[in-house]
């Protein structure tokens, strides 16, 4: 996990290098699973089913996260096919396991092209989804992150969205909540294992400044470290002690961090971003664990602002679906997001379907989604704050960024 930084960089030249034979072998496939006319579908292409692809972690460290969205697809696909599915046509999803290995993203690009995709999700994290969105966007493809919030997504094209919200937006309103509290004082331990979680603390600490407030340190991490009691006896040594630590970071290593500093017992306010989200990491090893906050996307404990979020986590759990974290909602919304725009298109051609994505303004899927031409993630959602007490997440706000940066 450590050596992701340095990988990524040669994943995604490698990726740019076979982009053009990824386009010549799912060529004939793509071929003959997408409509490029103006209209509806024509001819024999009615009987073929619009195919949404899905490459991402399926094992792995990044199960967790895209399991579960995988799981809120499946559901989304059902639910789609019952009501007479897309442009008179069936919905199938189709799968590629990228195993949580940033080397496989290309690969998986090209595996689910070549099963016929007509637009692809890809995974939440710009280190292990870019591979992906480099190939499938070359062939003319739509490919959308399901919660990647960096803005560098854009770098890989026009047909290229995240159902995420920028990474700067996180920050700004992780802060913004951290001052409501009263919070003064903040100390930062960064992952560095990915972009996202450095961007994350580097854009808390700005915005918590800007907010009147004071960082008092910063130490950092890698995911796949052993221990971090280095960082946690450095933290306990502070001369002056922090109101909130933010912790930018996911499992494993997140959840070592949290560990640690509460074995050791510095029990300060944490807060942190979607990546902590959800009770998979912590409700065996920590089942009393308190004082813990995330900003997210849903509170998936049946409290959500939106009936909604509230009805479809209920569904999923009538249907033995573990709800553990937000991201079996985002999956449903990825799938209904595509399959909307689709149908605005009356076309699978990448172009098209952009141009449809691009028009959503607070289009309800179950998540509000708006996009524009330009800004290809969601700067406009409102956010959950959802509060761990005791072992048990629940909401305990819900609010946008006063001012967040623009996302360029």
């Amino acid at each position: 996990m450590n050596s992701l930084g340095k990988n990524r960089g040669r994943t995604l030249r490698l990726a740019a290098l076979l982009a053009a034979a990824a386009l010549a072998a799912a060529g004939c496939a793509s071929a003959e699973s997408s409509d490029t006319s103006g209209g509806a579908d024509k001819g024999s292409s009615s009987d073929k089913p619009i195919k949404i692809g899905m490459a991402a972690g399926f094992s792995g460290v990044l199960e967790p996260y895209e399991g579960a969205s995988l799981a809120g697809a499946k559901i989304a696909v059902e639910e789609i096919n019952e009501k007479g599915g897309v442009l008179g046509r069936k919905v199938e999803l189709v799968t590629a396991d990228t195993r949580s290995d940033i080397n496989a993203s290309t690969t998986a690009g090209q595996e689910i092209l070549g099963k016929g995709a007509d637009a692809v999700l890809t995974s939440i994290d710009l280190n292990f989804g870019g591979g992906t969105a480099t190939v499938v966007s070359s062939a003319g493809k739509v490919a959308m992150s399901i919660g990647g919030g960096s803005v560098q997504w854009a770098k890989f094209g026009p047909l290229v969205y995240s159902l995420g919200t920028p990474v700067t937006s996180d920050s700004a309103l992780m802060a913004q909540w951290g001052r409501k509290q009263g919070f003064a004082s903040t100390y930062l331990l960064i992952d560095t294992s990915t972009d996202f979680s450095k961007d994350l603390c580097d854009g808390y600490g700005d915005a918590f400044k800007a907010a009147g407030g004071t960082v008092l340190g910063a130490d950092t991490f890698g995911n796949g470290d052993s221990s971090l009691a280095s960082q946690v006896t450095r933290i306990k040594g502070l001369s002056k002690k922090p109101d909130v630590i933010a912790l930018c970071s996911y499992p494993p290593g997140g959840a070592l961090a949290v560990k640690t500093l509460r074995n050791s017992g510095v029990n300060t306010p944490i807060v942190s971003g979607s990546g902590m989200a959800g009770d998979f990491w912590f409700k065996k090893t920590m089942p009393n664990l308190s004082d813990v906050y995330t900003v997210d996307w849903a509170s998936v404990w049946g409290d959500d602002p939106s009936p909604a979020v509230n009805a479809l986590t209920k569904k999923f759990r009538d249907s033995g679906i573990d709800v553990q974290n937000s991201y079996g909602v985002m999956g449903y919304t990825g799938v209904y997001a595509l399959t909307r725009a689709i149908t605005e298109a009356k076309s699978t051609e990448g172009t098209k379907v952009a141009q449809a994505l691009s028009s959503f303004t607070g289009v309800e899927v179950p998540i509000p989604l708006t996009f524009t031409d330009k800004v290809h993630l969601d700067a406009q959602r409102v956010y959950r704050v959802v509060g761990i007490k005791n072992g048990k997440p629940a909401l305990v706000d819900a609010l946008k960024p006063e001012n967040p940066p623009a996302v360029e």
